[in-house]
């Protein structure tokens, strides 16, 4: 799996969670569930931009696949 492909679904599950959970944005299990996903999901994107450059494995698996 490409580093790329998985900050977008990291994203994409991030925001997915933001639009089912929206009548609870009150709540503070939503908030934290919020913000776990945020920082998964920029931790991917910033992996994915390092990779871009060099080839490094952060996330646990080969960029190149």
């Amino acid at each position: 799996m490409n580093y790329t492909l998985f900050a977008i679904a990291c994203y994409i599950i991030m925001r997915g969670l933001q639009v089912l959970f929206a009548e609870y944005s009150q709540k503070l299990w939503y908030k934290i569930v919020i913000k776990s996903a945020t920082v998964v999901m920029l931790y991917a994107a910033l992996a994915s931009v390092i990779v871009w450059y060099e080839k490094i494995k952060f996330l646990g698996f080969d960029p190149s696949k």
